[in-house]
């Protein structure tokens, strides 16, 4: 996995983490990680996708998925190429993030979806990139393969739930959900 200064310094979050966000005034990479609310307890025993692999996520063991419990993104951008229906004329707010429980050797994102290309976020991080998307005209948001950090997710979709998000959200997944994971996002 690149380290997060190299990934900061490529377009992987097209400006919405900027290099002041990542450090500290000092300079030095700050944490941006993982929220300790008890929002996310469950990821001490991952059980979330369909291989319910046990892994205690919270202390930085890799799921079947492939990633540890720090929510790790690798893009946030206006998709022009999505469906239509989904991009329309604007984009759709596309949040593409790393690790997949699927595991398909030619998936078209293999170096996220397998080799965990990403920038950490908090919960925060997240809710701002949600706002930032709509504020830049996406037609909806859309959470791609976001099972594997969907206590993140729903945390910060509460968040902004209160601060004017006014679009859409579009889970896309693989299709490789468990049912008691997907009626959480009801």
């Amino acid at each position: 996995r690149k380290t997060v200064d190299a990934v900061a310094a490529s377009l992987i979050l097209e400006g919405y983490l900027t290099r002041k966000r990542l450090e500290g005034e000092s300079g030095r990479r700050r944490d941006v990680g993982m929220d300790t609310q008890s929002g996310v307890a469950e990821l001490a025993h991952c059980m979330l996708c369909p291989r319910e692999c046990g892994a205690n996520r919270l202390h930085g063991q890799r799921g079947a998925c492939g990633v540890p419990g720090q929510l790790l993104a690798a893009r946030a951008s206006l998709h022009m190429w999505e469906e239509p229906c989904l991009s329309g004329s604007r984009g759709s707010g596309t949040v593409f993030f790393s690790g997949c429980g699927l595991g398909c050797v030619y998936c078209q994102n293999y170096s996220i979806s397998l080799e965990g290309q990403g920038v950490t976020m908090g919960v925060q991080d997240l809710a701002d990139t949600f706002l930032k998307l709509q504020e830049q005209g996406a037609h909806n948001i859309n959470l791609v393969t976001a099972v594997q950090y969907l206590p993140q997710v729903i945390l910060a979709l509460e968040r902004v739930k209160g601060q004017s998000l006014r679009i859409p959200v579009v889970y896309n997944s693989s299709g490789y959900e468990r049912v008691e994971s997907l009626r959480r996002l009801e």
